[in-house]
């Protein structure tokens, strides 16, 4: 008996556990609308990176039809995964629930861009560490208020605009359409990144795919460098199978376009001879002068890139960007370490004892900034290599 109590008192306390979790990630605000003139809720989803300090600011991504608690669910889950394993910069997810997604999204009703403006945007940006980066998501009509808002006189609300199977071929007169042809014909300076997918299966993909190609072809006809287009296919799936992927390839591509993460750093590398620094360095000078914003790799980001590139014997990439990590984060044990490592493999035992020597004094000065383990397994590790130079 007294083994099921005990028993219990643990299960309690992991359950208790993980609702405080979920609580601190998962927020439900409550506005008193003068907009819609009822009570609207709006949905709040905060990396698990976002309690590690109090300090960082974060983008923030406005995803319509959070009404729908299983179209939250696969945004949150998967968003979230890659936030916190670092694939994505990181991000804040704000639901809004719509009572009704319809005229909500229409492009000739200006009540949900108000609602934004004037209720969402000042809640958030008051509540949470916010640094003026916005975007939007929407599937179907929440697409249609994607393309509108951007193809509109409304377009600075957002920076991104991501757009998954987007219906706006049914709204009147085909006017998202219309107003992209006026805009870019124009040379309009955007300063955005656009994101559409579409499928392959089914009767709406087949118009769907009409919608995003009419846009590509604008695009086409009047290059613009200040709106990022990624037009996508996503093939083998129907209209609601598409939300998954376009989901990650839509925050993915998004992100790349203004962090340079492991595929952008590894792409430069192939063709850097040696200059993969500057590469980088105009890769967010470009990105902030076109699009105002960029968001850059921290250090430990920087050498878990470099590891990689170390165990595919890619020393001298994996040097440059060890390098990256110290001018952001100098004297760090742990970049230190692995560029002894580096020396180490390559055979230059002179420079490796060196990095070593200087390792050491870090370990010292930084021990209570590690891990006892860590500290000690370093430390026979130095000396194991220090006795085998001699």
């Amino acid at each position: 008996m007294k083994i099921l109590q005990n028993l219990f008192i643990v299960c309690f306390i992991l359950v208790a556990n993980i609702i405080s979790a979920q609580d601190k990630s998962n927020i439900s605000h409550s506005i008193d609308s003068k907009i819609f003139d009822k009570e609207r809720e709006v949905k709040v989803f905060l990396p698990e990176t976002y309690h590690r300090d109090s300090i960082s600011k974060y983008p923030v991504v406005y995803v319509l039809d959070a009404q729908s608690e299983s179209f939250w669910g696969i945004l949150t889950g998967n968003a979230g995964y890659m936030v916190d394993n670092y694939s994505v910069m990181p991000m804040i997810f704000v639901g809004i629930v719509s009572d009704n997604r319809g005229p909500e999204f229409n492009p000739k009703n200006a009540e949900l861009h108000n609602h934004f403006k004037k209720e969402v945007f000042p809640l958030i940006e008051s509540n949470y560490r916010t640094e003026g980066f916005r975007a939007v998501l929407g599937h179907s009509w929440g697409g249609a208020f994607v393309g509108n808002t951007l193809f509109s006189d409304k377009r600075d609300m957002f920076d991104a605009y991501i757009g998954i199977s987007p219906s706006f071929g049914d709204t009147d007169d085909n006017i998202i359409v219309k107003n992209a042809d006026t805009l870019l014909q124009k040379n309009t300076e955007f300063g955005k990144y656009l994101y559409f997918s579409h499928g392959d299966v089914g009767r709406r993909e087949v118009e769907f795919e009409r919608n995003v190609n009419n846009i590509d072809v604008l695009v086409k006809k009047y290059p613009n460098n200040t709106l990022s287009w990624q037009p996508r296919l996503i093939k083998g799936v129907g209209h609601w199978q598409i939300v998954g992927p376009s989901i990650c390839d839509g925050l993915l591509s998004m992100s790349r376009n203004y962090f340079a993460d492991q595929k952008v750093i590894q792409d430069f590398a192939k063709s850097s001879k040696g200059n993969l620094k500057e590469k980088i360095e105009d890769f967010y000078k470009t990105r902030k002068a076109i699009f105002g914003y960029s968001y850059e790799a921290s250090a430990g980001y920087l050498n878990f890139v470099a590891n990689d590139f170390r165990d595919l014997n890619d020393y001298e990439t994996a040097l440059e960007v060890y390098n990256l990590a110290l001018n952001k984060k100098p004297n760090s044990v742990r970049v230190y370490v692995n560029m002894c490592d580096v020396y180490d493999k390559m055979g230059d035992k002179k420079v490796a004892k060196t990095f070593i020597l200087k390792t050491q004094k870090l370990l010292e000065e930084q021990k209570d900034d590690v891990s006892d383990n860590y500290y000690k397994n370093i430390s026979k590790w130095i000396k194991e290599k220090l006795e085998s130079y001699n």
